[in-house]
């Protein structure tokens, strides 16, 4: 822990730099084929399409949040987002899945790489005071990032046949 924040990393930028090593890994799936994309082995029902897909929409609803907490120290898009989520969370999923499966692996790719960029671009334009130093929003970005990569390991893995 950071003693100077109370947080893991001693920088945002280390965080950054954990996140990207956590998300690594992922980066497998963007090199398949359609074949190995959409054909390979499944886990919990999820494609390799469908994993990557999952964790980027998630980062696209993450990125209007960090978008809000530029301007306003709380962001109402995250208010709105977690109540959906409790309501109904796996029709989200199942939408963001619908919405990624029929676009083509040119236009998948490029869109998976700017929802990932897109989110930490928008986090890093985020005042420290709104994102790093509230306890709040340091956890939902946390959760959205290395924490939702954790949670969809085991999956990768079977996805790339590992």
């Amino acid at each position: 822990m950071s003693a100077t924040t109370g947080r893991p990393w001693p920088t945002p930028e280390a965080f950054f730099a954990d996140e990207a090593e956590a998300f690594r890994p992922f980066e497998a799936i963007l090199a398949l084929d359609v074949a190995g994309l959409d054909g390979g082995p499944r886990a919990h029902g999820w494609s390799a399409r469908d994993l990557l897909s999952h964790l980027v929409g998630w980062h696209a609803v993450a990125t209007e949040v960090a978008t809000e907490l530029r301007a306003s120290p709380r962001s109402p898009r995250k208010a709105a987002a977690d109540a959906e989520w409790e309501a109904r969370g796996d029709e989200i999923n199942e939408e963001i899945r619908a919405a990624w499966a029929p676009l083509p692996l040119d236009e998948y790719r490029s869109r998976a790489r700017e929802a990932r960029e897109g989110l930490l671009a928008a986090l890093r334009d985020v005042p420290l005071a709104h994102w790093w130093d509230d306890d709040e929003y340091f956890v939902y970005f946390l959760s959205e990032l290395q924490g939702h990569y954790a949670d969809h390991r085991a999956a990768l893995d079977v996805v790339l046949g590992r």
